[in-house]
């Protein structure tokens, strides 16, 4: 459990932090793959002996994904934030794009953290919930694997 928590915390930090630079939205599609295959990944490596344990492994190791993909998250919106408040271009590509007015940095950095505080924490609770399910399907897949086993 640990080792699968600590395997997708890191490529959880690494894909969350590059493309959060984009968008915050864009993490939202991969969520469901890391959890579920933590999860999967979880439960192999401990091989759980019932649905209770795999389901709290499966959690477990989703939650440390999840918790790792929130501070790669929260510390791109800042370099991000930090980066487009700071470009001294800004106004002018904003008037390019024909926006009569830039927007005022305070407002810039407000919907951006609370966009990024919203997608991070959804991204938390995907990829808890979604490990569980990952460890629910290693579970009944060994299960099946005994029962076919027993029955040749």
């Amino acid at each position: 459990m640990l080792k699968a928590g600590l395997i997708g915390a890191v490529i959880a930090f690494i894909y969350v932090t590059s493309i959060t630079l984009i968008s915050p939205f864009c993490t939202l599609c991969f969520t469901p793959l890391l959890g579920i295959g933590i999860g999967y990944l979880a439960n192999r490596f401990d091989t759980p002996p019932n649905v209770e344990a795999s389901l709290g492994r499966g959690a477990i190791a989703g939650a440390m994904t999840g918790f790792a993909a929130l501070l790669g998250q929260m510390l791109a919106t800042v370099i991000n934030a930090v980066l487009v408040t700071n470009w001294t271009d800004l106004p002018t590509v904003f008037k390019d794009w024909g926006f009569a007015q830039v927007p005022d940095t305070s407002e810039y950095w407000q919907t951006t953290l609370t966009a990024n505080s919203f997608c991070s924490l959804l991204n938390l609770a995907l990829i808890a919930g979604l490990g569980a399910v990952g460890g629910l399907i290693w579970f009944q897949r060994q299960h099946k694997k005994a029962h076919i086993t027993l029955s040749i």
